[in-house]
């Protein structure tokens, strides 16, 4: 016996497509035991309140949940930068949506408990366990708090959790919203924190959030694939963009093997097509290899020019509108900054709030600095 199971990267729609997935890739979805999306904002809603944050706010059509329920999807993963754009309000309108719709939700809750409670779904006499966990952005519950909001990937509690799912269940999935954008490896942190969570019992993890594909790699006997890319997204810019990308169709056996097939597919006319692997703009070997070959060292240069051509700016901008301690006419002038120009000094302060919180954003800017000063190359 063996159950099958769709997964897909994230899923935006502002702009109410209609039927935005094309025949193959339904019947695709349809054809398998459980089908996992990753949902990547709240549905809009009356009343709607933006929490305060660095980046984009963003919201998607009601429209989407039932439409994913009608092409045969049957959970979705709120652990995302974006699920609580719209503070507690959005996420239990959106929740309520998925429930009205028979899907299930892993990832994030209305209460800290919920946020972090995995789920079980057992099929053809396999048990699998899903956790879905995101990096630290606005939104995360990083700690304990009386809100609602989505469970962090390095709180003790997925360790925790991954712990008794193992006496629980046949497999364990997890599901990672995290990681650099637009780049086409995972940053070392990233494969440290995986395959730690591998070593505690995480048979696949399911890696979204960089917008764009990345290799994957079995490890012992776990397979990690790092990001899968967009699935729909309509957002800005990426309304106009291909986006090239690939979902999985995984198999579970009672013995305990492990079989996937990639599915390759891109927007055309704004519809997500199935396509051929010579039809998409990367190559998945290619991606993989890697993550072998001088791996440590594309890490490093990438790490090297993020910093410089990223962070470095926004450090100084951040820091710019915070008072520091430089002079008496300094902090006076930044006085009066906060006095007559408050909007813009919260907004500093969100800035610099964003670039230390996330973990990705600390983990480049950490690596680089530590190549800068030398650190790296000591003995």
């Amino acid at each position: 016996m063996s159950i099958k199971l769709f997964f897909c990267g994230d899923i935006v729609n502002t702009k109410e497509v209609g039927d935005f997935i094309d025949g193959g890739l339904k019947k695709i979805i349809q054809q398998s035991d459980l089908a996992v999306a990753n949902l990547e904002a709240p549905i809009e809603h009356k009343d709607m309140v933006q929490i305060p944050k660095a980046g984009p706010h963003i919201y998607q059509k009601r429209s989407i949940v039932s439409y994913l329920m009608k092409v045969g999807f049957s959970m979705v993963s709120l652990a995302n930068n974006h699920i609580y754009d719209y503070g507690q309000r959005g996420l239990e309108e959106t929740i309520l949506e998925v429930n009205a719709n028979n899907l299930s939700y892993v990832g994030a809750g209305q209460s800290f408990e919920e946020a972090y409670q995995p789920k079980i779904i057992e099929k053809n006499g396999i048990k699998i366990g899903f956790i879905a966990a995101a990096e630290n952005e606005f939104g995360c519950l990083y700690e304990y708090k009386n809100r609602g909001g989505y469970a962090w990937i390095f709180h003790p509690l997925i360790e925790d959790n991954i712990k008794i799912l193992k006496e629980k269940v046949d497999y364990i999935v997890l599901i990672a919203h995290a990681g650099v954008e637009d780049i086409p490896i995972p940053i070392k942190e990233w494969r440290d924190r995986y395959k730690r969570l591998c070593d505690i019992g995480v048979d696949v993890v399911i890696g979204h959030h960089p917008h764009v594909p990345q290799g994957y790699e079995k490890y012992k006997e776990s397979f990690i694939f790092y990001s899968l890319g967009n699935f729909y997204f309509d957002y800005g810019d990426f309304s106009r963009k291909k986006d090239d990308s690939y979902s999985l169709l995984l198999s579970f056996t009672e013995d305990k093997k492990i079989t996937f097939d990639i599915i390759y597919h891109k927007k055309k006319d704004g519809k997500v097509c199935i396509v051929d692997k010579n039809n998409v703009s990367f190559d998945m070997k290619n991606l993989s290899s890697l993550l072998k070959n001088d791996y440590e060292k594309s890490n490093d240069l990438i790490c090297k020019e993020l910093f410089n051509k990223y962070y470095y700016k926004y450090y100084f901008l951040a820091l710019k509108a915070s008072p520091h301690p430089k002079s008496v006419w300094y902090v006076l002038k930044n006085v009066l900054l906060r006095i007559f120009f408050r909007r813009s000094c919260v907004n500093g302060f969100l800035l610099l709030l964003h670039n230390i919180r996330i973990d990705s954003h600390r983990f480049v800017v950490q690596r680089a600095l530590s190549l800068l000063v030398g650190e790296e190359n000591e003995a």
